[in-house]
This record gives C-alpha cells, sequence and structure tokens, in this order.
C-alpha cells in the first residue's frame, strides 16, 4: 500500500502501516522507534533488519522507520515488501531526492512515537548483541552513544583523526563519532535541530545543549560505513569541524570571535602605519610608492570592518537571546 502524507519535506511519501499503528498497538504502546536513514541501494537490509529486530524484541512492541534518502528503487522495493509482510512494525519514508543524514533523522525524530529512539545504518555498524545494551543505558543517561572497540567497520586509516582534533579544539569527550548508532530519548531529537552535516557532531550538540551523554564500548559488526551522500569528499570534514567549532564556542558571543580577529588586524595595521609615518617625520622617508602603507591602511580598515560583523552578530544575539536557553534543569526539590 502506497500513500501519500502532510509532507515535512518536499515529495516526501510514506509506504507502510498507518499513521495510528497496526491494530495490535497504539501509539502509546511502542518502547522504542529505531530510525534508520538509507542513502544507497542496500543488498542485505532485509537479513540485517532481522538481525536487529531480533536483538531488540526484549522491548516489546518496536517500531522501525526507515528514511529513504533519494530514489533507490531496489532497496525501497525491498522496504516496501518488509513493510507488507513484517511481523514488526514498519514505516518506509522516501525522500524525492538526497537531502542528508541530517534532514532523515530529523524526520525520523518528529515521527517517532516511542519514548526511545535509536539511529541505526542499514548495515550491522555494531554487533546487534549489544544493542540492548545502549538502550538500557538511557536508564541513567539522555543519550548513549556507541563506541567500537576497534576500528570504523574494520578499516584502519583516518580513523580518529576528525574526533583527536575535536579533542583538542572542544575537549569533546567521544572517541567513535563516526559510528551512527546511538540511544536517546524523544526529547533529545526533539530539541536538537540538526541541517548540513551536524548528524556527525550530534552528541557533541546534545552535550552543549545540557543533555547527559555518555559513550559505550560496543563490539564492531563489520558493515561497510555509510557514505554521506552530500560530503563525497574527506576534506568537507574540516569545514565542518570548523563549523561545529564556531557553534559551539561562539554561537551566543559572536563578539568574542570577531572582536578579538579584528581588534589584531586593526592593531597590526595601526603599528605598521604608525611606524611609517615615525620613519617619514624622523628620518625623511618618503611614502610615495611605498606598497606597506597600503598595506597597513588595508589592515587598518579591515580590522574596522571585522569588529563591525562582530558587534551586528551580537545585537541579532540579543535581541533573539530571549528564545534561547542556556541552561537545563535536571530536576527540581521542594
Amino acid at each position: 500500500m502506497t500513500r501519500t502524507t502532510t509532507p515535512t519535506l518536499p515529495d516526501e511519501s510514506v509506504l507502510g502501516s498507518p499513521e495510528t499503528g497496526p491494530a495490535d498497538f497504539a501509539p502509546a504502546d511502542f518502547q522504542l522507534s529505531v530510525i534508520v536513514p538509507v542513502s544507497r541501494e542496500t543488498e542485505s537490509i532485509l537479513h540485517h533488519h532481522e538481525r536487529h529486530a531480533a536483538a531488540l524484541a526484549e522491548f516489546g512492541p518496536v517500531e522501525f522507520l526507515y528514511i529513504v534518502d533519494g530514489q533507490f528503487p531496489k532497496t525501497t522495493s525491498e522496504l516496501e515488501k518488509l513493510a507488507r509482510d513484517s511481523d514488526h512494525t514498519v514505516r518506509v519514508l522516501v525522500f524525492n531526492q538526497t537531502f542528508g543524514d541530517s534532514a532523515a533523522l530529523s524526520v525520523g525524530f518528529k515521527r517517532a512515537r516511542a519514548p526511545r529512539i535509536l539511529t541505526l545504518v542499514p548495515e550491522a555498524q555494531v554487533d546487534p548483541a549489544d544493542l540492548p545494551d545502549l538502550v538500557r543505558g538511557l536508564e541513567a543517561a539522555d543519550m548513549v552513544v556507541a563506541k567500537r572497540s576497534s576500528g570504523v567497520g574494520g578499516s584502519v586509516f583516518g580513523v580518529g583523526k576528525m574526533e583527536w582534533v575535536l579533542k583538542r579544539i572542544l575537549q569533546s569527550p567521544f572517541a567513535d563519532l563516526r559510528c551512527r548508532v546511538r540511544a536517546l530519548k524523544k526529547e533529545v531529537g526533539e530539541e536538537i535541530v540538526l541541517y548540513g552535516h551536524q548528524h556527525r557532531f550530534f552528541p557533541l550538540l546534545a552535550l552543549r545543549h545540557g543533555f547527559k551523554v555518555v559513550e559505550k564500548s560496543v563490539r564492531p559488526g563489520g558493515g561497510t560505513p555509510p557514505r554521506d551522500t552530500n560530503a563525497p569528499l574527506d576534506y568537507s570534514l574540516i569545514l565542518d569541524v570548523v563549523t561545529v567549532f564556531f557553534l559551539l564556542k561562539f554561537l551566543k558571543k559572536p563578539f568574542r570571535f570577531f572582536g578579538g580577529f579584528g581588534l589584531a588586524v586593526l592593531a597590526l595595521g595601526l603599528l605598521a602605519t604608525g611606524w611609517l609615518i615615525f620613519t617619514r617625520l624622523a628620518f625623511g622617508t618618503p611614502l610615495v610608492d611605498r606598497p606597506a602603507l597600503i598595506l597597513s591602511s588595508l589592515m587598518v580598515v579591515l580590522g574596522v570592518q571585522i569588529i563591525a560583523v562582530g558587534l551586528i552578530g551580537e545585537i541579532v544575539t540579543f535581541a533573539y537571546t530571549k528564545d534561547m536557553r542556556e541552561y537545563r534543569i535536571d530536576r527540581i526539590i521542594e
């Protein structure tokens, strides 16, 4: 059965069981929602679905949401068959084009009906036998991040570079952010807005929002790492790291970033200009045809402009700060 619902993204369609769930389960009965973004044709997706479903059987009614990020007819056909014939609740959302994993996860969080959510990839990125431990970890945390005991999908090259950089510039406590297997409470997914490639840094963003995020060691499943459909080149990671660095460090205080940088440029420009004027007055050195004078003058102008950008950012932040929450109350004792 194929039908169309109110879209959250352009031309999103839903295949599978109705929004209200099968007759056996009301939406409130679901104890766990499993969200699986699909960004390529995957031949073994049914096999891995059965493994994941068997491992999570102890949590009672579990719903699976497959978000197909683009047009992958073979995989979509397999999932449609799964949604029709499976004993589990399976829903399949298909995008008309590729929007990225962040968009897929955001749609999944919005449509999840259980209080607990588990994000997976179509392949066995971790040993399915370890999935229940991640979900049970939500009893003491808001998010539990899987950390594979060795490598990413058996590969060694490039593993840990991003985590190494983030640990030094943002004091990140996470050792395996490339693993997409994460358990979280529904409120975490509802509060944090993901866009671009921020799904990679989801645990860091949750930590910045005040949620309790822990990492738990699991055994690797040996599956092929998922491909970032909008980021085929590794150098894009550098831009992503710079972006998350700015968002986490200076989102609510942009003048600290632009002001400091602008003051440094302005100071260098003023010193250089002052030195040139001093040599002209003290030693009679002509200023005509001196590139240093042009460069120092440009640095003064550039420094003032950077500071102005920081001030404008600070004003915009102040104007919208009433809608931004700086804290999270864990509990109130009266």
